[in-house]
């Protein structure tokens, strides 16, 4: 019994260095991976930091590009609405000055009436003040007069279509009776003011280029 007692007590002790090696490499290994820990970390950290800047940097350059999209599409607006009033500022002078060309001797106010509806401002007020003398003018004419619109170019565009905008314009017409807009020769060239009113683009000055 004494010899089996004395056989584990030799293999107990050969059995201690094993141990203590096994519990030393594990200390070891527990060690290296604290140490091994925060590197982690701190790699990780960097990681989610640069990705936050990317982030943030893809959020930088898409509200960028909105709004470079929005400027570039209200420019685009802009214009063709600066370009939309234009056309209907020459548009309306072409229509205007046919108007005051034209005439008949059987009806003076009639033609009064139809030159203060595409005036305003002063020309309005020169045409109200003269209106019985031009009807008597138109009155005394042999024949109706006609006239036609050649040409018609912006002299200064119309910033926008807004009411009280206003354009010039230079107009070129033949007129079988040019006295009408204050020429003496069958082609008058005149400068119109056009001026946005509500009821559209009327004439508020005119007179000889």
């Amino acid at each position: 019994m004494s010899e089996k007692r004395g056989a584990t007590q030799v293999d107990a002790d050969a059995l201690q260095p094993v141990r203590r090696r096994y519990e030393e490499a594990t200390r070891r290994a527990r060690s290296a991976r604290i140490a091994a820990a925060e590197p982690l970390r701190a790699r990780a950290r960097l990681r989610t930091r640069r990705f936050r800047l990317s982030v943030i940097a893809v959020v930088v350059v898409v509200i960028a590009l909105i709004s470079v999209i929005a400027a570039l599409a209200l420019h685009n607006r802009s214009a063709a609405a600066r370009s939309e009033a234009a056309t209907a500022a020459l548009d309306a002078s072409r229509s205007a000055i046919t108007t005051l060309l034209t005439a008949d001797p059987a009806d003076g106010p009639g033609y009064v009436d139809r030159a203060l509806s595409v005036s305003t401002g002063h020309q309005r007020d020169r045409l109200t003040a003269a209106r019985d003398a031009l009807a008597a003018e138109v009155a005394a004419q042999t024949r109706p007069s006609s006239g036609e619109v050649l040409s018609a170019g912006l002299i200064t565009d119309p910033g926008s279509d807004d009411v009280g905008a206003q354009a010039r314009v230079l107009v070129v017409a033949e007129a079988t009776d040019p006295q009408l807009l204050g020429g003496d020769t069958r082609r008058v060239t005149v400068e119109v003011t056009m001026t946005r009113e509500p009821a559209g683009w009327l004439i508020s000055s005119a007179g000889p280029a």
